[in-house]
């Protein structure tokens, strides 16, 4: 089994020192919507609230391509909202993306995605306009 799948196996399992653990000292990680993160206690942060803000996840990796020096997949990604985000609560998510990994020395250096964030927002309840705000300041 490859990293990306242990990065993948550890997400699920909610568990965030096998998700450290798959990440350089000093990672950066992106993500569409917790931002862009740094380090180890920012992943964790980062990490412990996505796990606070949601439950049930399943990041299932659909293609993998893997490299010492890179990694690319393909995956859909889903999650029930967790009572901490009170506008959402119990609404199930799910979505397909993409995510780009850069490695050293056989763990996760930066991590960076790609997915229509349209598309999470509207299934969190969001308004059309109020996702158009979203995505608006995106383009800017």
């Amino acid at each position: 089994m490859g990293l990306v799948q242990d990065f993948a196996e550890a997400f699920n399992a909610r568990d965030v020192d096998g998700l450290l653990a798959c990440f350089t000292e000093r990672a950066s990680y992106t993500d569409n919507f917790f931002g862009e993160h740094h380090g180890r206690d920012g992943l964790r942060a980062m990490f412990e609230r996505m796990f606070r803000e949601g439950r049930d996840y399943a990041w299932r990796m659909d293609t993998i391509v893997e490299t010492p020096t890179s990694a690319a997949a393909e995956w859909t990604f889903s999650y029930v909202v967790t009572e901490a985000v009170v506008r959402s609560t119990g609404r199930k998510v799910r979505f397909r993306g993409m995510s780009i990994f850069e490695l050293e020395g056989g763990r996760i250096a930066r991590y960076r995605e790609y997915f229509d964030t349209g598309i999470a927002l509207l299934q969190l309840g969001f308004a059309p306009e109020a996702i158009a705000k979203v995505l608006g300041r995106r383009v800017g």
